[in-house]
Formats: C-alpha cells, structure tokens, sequence
C-alpha cells in the first residue's frame, strides 16, 4: 500500500497534483460509509501502485525518502534488518538495502511480482500487513510511508509496529498531515477500495507514545493549492530563491507545520 506522489498526473489518492477539494460534508459520508473489504483494498492498490511503477517520484515523496535515508545514514549501522510497510512499487526498497538486509510488504500483489524481479536482493511479501505471520522482536528497523492514514485501525498498526521491532528498534513513519490537506490542499475523491483517515500532529503522537519513545516529529514539504499559502510554498518561488536564499523559506514554513507530511522517528518502549 502505498499513496505516492509521481509527476504531471492526477490521481485518487493523497497527493501534490489532486483533482477535486474535499468538503467537511463529504468527508463525513466518508466515515459513515463501511470500510471497504482487503479484497476491495488491495483491488484500488494494485491498480494505483501499478500506475505508479512506470511514474518518477514526486517532491512529496522524494523529501519523505530524503529524510528516512538521513536517519538510517545517522546510525551509523549498515547491518539492520529493515521492514518496509506499505512498499507500493518497491522504489525505495534498494536504497534501503544500502543499510541492510530489506523485506517490503503492500496489498499490491501484482506490482510485488514485478518488483521481486528487478530487485531480487529483496524479500517482497504480499498481504494484509495486520496478519502476515512476521517473527515478533525481528526487525531493527521498520518504515512506512502514507500508510496510516489508510489502514481502519491505526492503534493496531502502531502495535503491530512496535511487536516486530526488536527492543529499542526504531519506526521511521511518514504521513499526512491533516490541517494541511483538510483546509489548503485540493485533494481527490476516495477511489474504490480506498480509506483515508488523516491525522495532526497531537493526533499521531497519541497513536505512537503508548507502543514508542517519540524522537523526532515534525513537517516537511510545505504545500497548499489554495490562497497566499499557494504562492509561498510554490516549488517554482522556493526554486527561484533557493540560489540565494537556500532552503530558508522551506525550512521557515515546514517549522510552522506547513508541510504536506508529518515526519515520526520514534523508538520502541522496553520494559
């Protein structure tokens, strides 16, 4: 599972290039609407990641992987054993590699058989990640990105997390960040098989400091379709800028919460 952002296309999921603004009104309908089955899910997922492999990656998730990579290179440790949770196409997987041994998991079965043959170095599993049978205290690292806010049960994914870190293991998490798309973003419609629950920043850390000692949280990649706040996170502004003023913009907005996605580096609780 995963909701990527590729370039110059329109899409279903939660990303920089959306098609349609979601109201309060239909937002609601979302909720009162039963939760599509895993058949259903996995269905939408194949058919979005499928539509993703032959894409590039956009900013949103270039940032998101710029970042997990920073973290991973910081430890020092090139002998973790690394879980990617919701993979999609597998892209991050290889460099992932560069830190150890890489299992990637996603609903997405079909795309999996795909990745498993250009990247054979890595263990693709295909399945619901809430019951495939990993061994508990396993991995020393697990990372996910924009899946939470697609899966009905977030506490048990946080859960389910921290069971298959082994103790003092780390979840590098990236997801969206609810004030931002909800009131600044134009977001498509829920696809077929999609569910959305977005979360803020108090939000996520109540769902993590139960199972997780949080580190590090915070937004990065500010974005906005809509008013002022277009015009200020404009990728062309920060490019036009960025020659002379560096990154001061960006970093500016993403320390007001600006970002598109929320960035969690937290460490599993012992005892």
């Amino acid at each position: 599972m995963k909701s990527d952002q590729t370039t110059d296309r329109r899409y279903n999921g939660d990303t920089d290039t959306c098609a349609q603004n979601r109201t309060p009104e239909n937002q609601a309908e979302a909720r009162r609407t039963a939760a599509p089955s895993v058949a259903e899910q996995q269905s939408f997922w194949n058919g979005w990641n499928g539509g993703v492999w032959n894409g590039g990656r956009g900013e949103i998730s270039r940032r998101q992987a710029e970042i997990v990579l920073e973290w991973l290179n910081a430890s020092g440790r090139r002998d973790n054993r690394i879980l990617e949770v919701g993979c999609g196409a597998g892209w991050l997987c290889p460099q992932l590699a560069g830190f150890g041994e890489v299992v990637g998991t996603d609903l997405s079965d079909d795309v999996l058989q795909r990745a498993q043959e250009r990247w054979p170095h890595v263990l693709f599993v295909a399945g619901d990640f809430m019951s495939l049978s990993f061994e508990a205290n396993s991995f020393d690292v697990v990372v996910t990105l924009e899946v939470l806010s697609h899966v009905s049960d977030q506490d048990g994914f946080m859960r389910r997390i921290a069971e298959l870190l082994k103790p003092d293991g780390l979840m590098m998490l990236a997801t969206q960040n609810k004030p931002v798309l909800r009131d600044h973003c134009i977001v498509a419609p829920l696809g077929p098989g999609q569910l959305r629950h977005w979360v803020d920043r108090s939000e996520l850390a109540a769902l993590a400091e139960p199972y997780f000692v949080i580190e590090e949280l915070f937004s990065v990649t500010p974005s906005a379709h809509k008013g002022v706040r277009q015009l200020l996170t404009s990728q062309k502004v920060n490019a036009l800028l960025s020659p002379i003023f560096g990154h001061r913009l960006r970093n500016a907005l993403e320390a007001r919460d600006w970002g598109w996605t929320l960035m969690l580096k937290a460490r599993k609780r012992t005892g």
